[in-house]
């Protein structure tokens, strides 16, 4: 893989192409902040990459090498990664098993997406147990800075959606995947319930994955999750989606499936449904409860704040990478707040 798929990253917003881009205004921030918490930063050498199989031949063997690898939604072990200190990975390498219930389709096809996931994972199998490979959030993609919070009570949409439902047909649409499967019965939810409703939903959908395309329909979205109170995040491929850290970041409730077992997701506020057809119930208890939806905002506002914001990713970062060090060096101090969220 040549350098237009793997710079530093203190370089890479400006030389990777547009499908790379994604988070790294996130990632910046993260490493400005991680400058100054980790005492021997100026001895590691930062990666940024998409590849789980190879990286330039001048990183080879560093021994003080850390990779951040974006978008892997194989849960697989880069076949790099015992020949370097750390791997970060976003999403990280949990391969939860996420059934609903009742729904045979699905889970079926939840079956058959594991099994499809550990052949992809084979070939890497000899290294699965590598013990400097660790999950972080995938945080946001381009969005403004968050100057403020607008208060929930003055938000003027209360569901929202915007994404892609099947923008990769398999089989010319004849085979349906887990996400396309949810998606569709979300979307149905939700055109059901707003039918009696006088509430305000925003569902915008697409035939192509939205954030890797410079398309004007979506100019709006951060404006529109800003003006959210209820944020909807179905599943993609995998279970983790940039939706579910966008809509804690502009301070949106989010109601999202089962997310993966990582540390990051102990303490999170998300709302997690079984099935979207429970959907109804909850936005009816939210909506007719003003306060429980301004208690549920604030949750949003603290977790991303104590876990998910750039200075607390760094703060992770850099106790782990002394721990790796020296398990005498790490500082307990530097691990995300949790932050008790009633339910």
């Amino acid at each position: 893989m040549g350098g237009e798929e793997t710079e530093t990253i203190c370089t890479v917003s400006e030389h990777l192409p547009f499908a790379l881009e994604c988070n790294i205004s996130y990632f910046r921030s993260i490493m400005e902040a991680l400058a100054q918490r980790l005492p021997d930063f100026a001895d590691h050498t930062f990666v940024f990459t998409r590849s789980v199989t190879e990286l330039p031949r001048k990183f080879d063997y560093l021994p003080s090498l850390v990779v951040f690898v974006m978008g892997d939604e194989w849960a697989r072990v880069p076949l790099y990664a015992h020949r370097v200190h750390a791997v970060f990975k976003a999403p990280g390498q949990d391969m939860k098993l996420a059934l609903h219930k009742g729904w045979l389709r699905f889970n079926l096809m939840a079956y058959v997406q594991q099994l499809r996931q550990r052949c992809k994972r084979y070939p890497h199998h000899h290294i699965d147990r590598c013990n400097n490979l660790f999950a972080i959030p995938y945080g946001y993609y381009r969005l403004p800075t968050r100057d403020k919070v607008t208060p929930i009570n003055r938000r003027a949409i209360d569901v929202s959606f915007t994404g892609s439902v099947d923008h990769k047909k398999v089989l010319g649409g004849l085979v349906k995947t887990n996400k396309v499967l949810s998606r569709e019965r979300m979307v149905r939810t939700v055109d059901s319930w707003k039918r009696h409703k006088t509430y305000t939903t925003d569902v915008k959908l697409s035939g192509y994955f939205p954030k890797a395309n410079d398309k004007p329909e979506f100019e709006s979205y951060p404006r529109i999750l800003m003006d959210t109170k209820i944020c909807l995040s179905p599943r993609g491929t995998h279970l983790e989606t940039y939706r579910l850290c966008e809509g804690m970041y502009y301070g949106c409730i989010v109601i999202a499936e089962e997310q993966p077992d990582h540390w990051f997701a102990e303490n999170s506020p998300a709302i997690i449904v079984d099935d979207w057809r429970e959907l109804p119930q909850w936005l009816d208890r939210l909506l007719e409860d003003p306060q429980e939806m301004q208690r549920r905002q604030q949750a949003s506002i603290d977790y991303w704040d104590s876990t998910l914001a750039p200075d607390r990713i760094a703060a992770y970062l850099s106790n782990t990478l002394q721990s790796m060090r020296s398990p005498d060096a790490a500082n307990d101090t530097l691990a995300p707040l949790k932050i008790d969220h009633a339910a």
